[in-house]
């Protein structure tokens, strides 16, 4: 099983930095790693489409209203980057397979994220937060564990070391990310839509 203390103490073994027993310890170490952590978590879940924070749900209606649409949307409390928003009548597909763009916005009304859309009945596919680590890949765990790294590695090590081991770790963190990100894009395959000449043509 992984946890959020295994993942930082990945990362405060690459710049060569004592390991923690828990992110509450008043040590340097577990403080630094309780400060960017969660940060740096989100960060990639906003940078990169990982198939495993991939989410798609109703969106649910809200009594608020805007001036400029139709439509209040609750904003999902665990999103971090809406890919697109789909009909729920048409699951976001035309006649063709090509998934029909919906319109919409992100507004603050009454101190309130949400959406808002002429678009009645929507769904929502997002990227979300996802925190238990034992749902992230390995991949996903060595990319943040260098990415913290990075961070930390001048706030615990030093200016004069730590610059050095955060350009190492960064630099990791960039490779791992790229291989990553290529061995993400293999786990889903998206059927090319036709053209219209060739549909009609059969």
């Amino acid at each position: 099983m992984t946890s959020e203390v295994e993942i930082c103490n990945i990362a405060l073994a690459n710049i060569r930095s004592q390991a923690i027993n828990s992110l509450n310890e008043r040590s340097l170490q577990a403080q630094q790693c309780k400060l960017f952590y969660p940060l740096l978590r989100d960060q990639l879940f906003e940078d990169v489409a990982w198939q495993f924070a991939h989410k798609v749900k109703s969106l649910s209606l809200l009594t608020l209203e805007s001036f400029e649409y139709k439509y209040v949307y609750a904003y999902p409390s665990d999103c971090l980057k809406i890919n697109k928003l789909l009909l729920n009548y048409q699951q976001g597909r035309d006649v063709f397979g090509a998934s029909e763009k919906v319109e919409y916005e992100i507004q603050n009304i009454d101190d309130t994220k949400v959406i808002v859309s002429d678009h009645p009945d929507l769904r929502i596919d997002y990227r979300s937060k996802i925190k238990d680590p034992n749902l992230f890949t390995t991949q996903f765990v060595m990319t943040l564990a260098h990415l913290l790294a990075s961070e930390i590695a001048v706030p615990i090590v030093g200016a004069e070391m730590g610059r050095s081991l955060r350009s190492d770790s960064f630099q990791i963190y960039q490779r791992y990310l790229n291989a990553a990100i290529a061995s993400n894009s293999n786990e889903r395959h998206i059927r090319t839509p036709e053209s219209e000449f060739i549909t009609v043509r059969r």
